[in-house]
């Protein structure tokens, strides 16, 4: 699993510190890996990326992306506060869909995001197109009329106003097996990571509440969306280009409650 290349390997011993699970100890002045201990592995590679050598390797091949450093401008935190600030919630999109491509871009984007212990449990689907949203949002009205459930969706519909899907070409529905160590979390995570990189490319989103719980009730929804055994769906996101532009940082009337303990 985890292999030292003792060629390469300096001794600077970063490897046994980053090691959340000491797998990789001190040994004669070089890491050594305990075998005994590797089914334990997080498989989350800090050992391999703090190594200035690269003289580790999982499963015979470098745990790191290129060999180049990431480069992170003079201006980066300046620059994510004020991306942060300015994010938006979006109901109303354009027509034109959403390419696919910036689409998968951000949901592998999210696998990078933090996940108990790594296990990065979340899956999606990715509805695209009007016809297979509008038959989403039949199922729903079906359910609504029939239970009696969530009647304002209906009377704001007669306004015009969908609470449910908005005007959304697309829509990302996440999943996690409920055994998880944290699923709710770890999904919400990873759709963050998703919610944050589509919008860094203009691409309006918002997290779509009513349709979570809708198609962890609805059978037909079920049936459109199969999940294994074992798993629901703990997020959703409607995605489109958004038709407002935003100009300014609105007022936040909640702040923080902060307290420090010392």
């Amino acid at each position: 699993m985890i292999k030292i290349n003792y060629d390469k390997c300096v001794g600077c011993l970063k490897c046994t510190r980053v090691c959340i699970w000491t797998i990789i100890e001190e040994r004669d002045g070089k890491p050594y890996v305990l075998e005994d201990k590797t089914r334990g592995c997080a498989k989350c590679m800090h050992c391999g990326i703090v190594c200035p050598e690269g003289a580790i390797e999982f499963n015979d091949a470098p745990m790191m992306i290129g060999e180049d450093k990431p480069i992170v401008s003079d201006t980066f935190a300046e620059d994510m506060e004020s991306f942060l600030l300015t994010r938006r919630s979006y109901r109303d999109f354009r027509e034109e869909e959403v390419d696919e491509a910036i689409i998968r871009k951000a949901l592998e984007t999210a696998a990078w995001a933090p996940s108990a212990k790594n296990q990065h449990p979340t899956r999606y689907y990715v509805v695209q197109g009007r016809e297979k949203v509008d038959a989403v949002m039949g199922h729903i009205l079906d359910y609504i009329r029939e239970t009696g459930e969530s009647p304002e969706v209906l009377s704001e519909l007669e306004r015009g106003n969908n609470l449910v899907l908005g005007h959304a070409q697309t829509l990302i529905l996440a999943y996690s097996r409920n055994n998880a160590i944290n699923a709710p979390q770890d999904t919400a995570l990873a759709l963050d990571y998703a919610d944050l990189m589509l919008q860094s490319r203009g691409v309006g989103t918002c997290w779509a509440g009513y349709l979570t719980r809708f198609a962890n009730k609805i059978p037909a929804l079920q049936e459109m969306f199969p999940l294994p055994d074992n798993n629901s769906f703990y997020g959703a996101l409607l995605v489109g280009w958004p038709k407002e532009d935003y100009l300014y940082i609105p007022e936040r009337l909640k702040r923080a409650d902060i307290t420090f303990v010392k």
